[in-house]
């Protein structure tokens, strides 16, 4: 089993709910580092299906599916909703 597989996965919706939180919207580098605070500076990132994400990573798969949109240096929560978690 791989180092990804061992760690307890944050999944896209806590992600989302955390920028929520933040308000909506916010630079990624605020958000990379809010992210680390509340899951861990080593977070794996894990869509519903599984698949492990860098925090870049599941922010790219977050975006191509509407969940999010990264745009530059922003993030904003996007149009379609997250699952309703697990």
């Amino acid at each position: 089993m791989d180092a990804l597989a061992q760690r307890a996965p944050v999944y896209g919706h806590d992600l989302l709910s955390l920028l929520s939180r933040m308000g909506g919207a916010a630079n990624v580098e605020a958000f990379r580092n809010a992210a680390a605070g509340a899951f861990g500076v080593d977070a794996v990132y894990r869509n519903c299906h599984g698949d492990c994400f860098s925090f870049y990573e599941v922010l790219a798969f977050l975006d191509a599916h509407g969940k999010l949109q990264h745009r530059g240096d922003e993030v904003s929560l996007g149009s379609v909703p997250a699952c309703s978690g697990h």
